[in-house]
């Protein structure tokens, strides 16, 4: 795999570690919603712990067509950034 994020060879080391951890975590995540039978799992907020502080707070409906929707405006706001072509 050469895959470049940054110059530096640590920091993108550090990078490819982070993205690959989030695959893996996202699979996990979405075989145990299957199992487990609850879309709830994949909420984004849940993913990135922000019940921590907000106990049960998007754990809706509404929260996760919210969920989705910030997501995908993330995704269209980086898609937005990144020049790559």
């Amino acid at each position: 795999m050469n895959s470049k994020i940054v110059k530096n060879k640590y920091i993108n080391t550090l990078f490819l570690l982070m993205l690959f951890s989030a695959i893996v975590h996202m699979v996990i995540l979405f075989f145990k919603a299957i199992k487990s039978l609850d879309i709830y799992v994949l909420n984004y907020f849940n993913i990135l712990d922000i019940d921590l502080f907000y106990p049960n707070i998007f754990n809706s409906l509404l929260g996760n067509v919210f969920s989705l929707i910030f997501m995908v405006a993330i995704y269209f706001i980086i898609l937005k950034i990144n020049k790559v072509e």
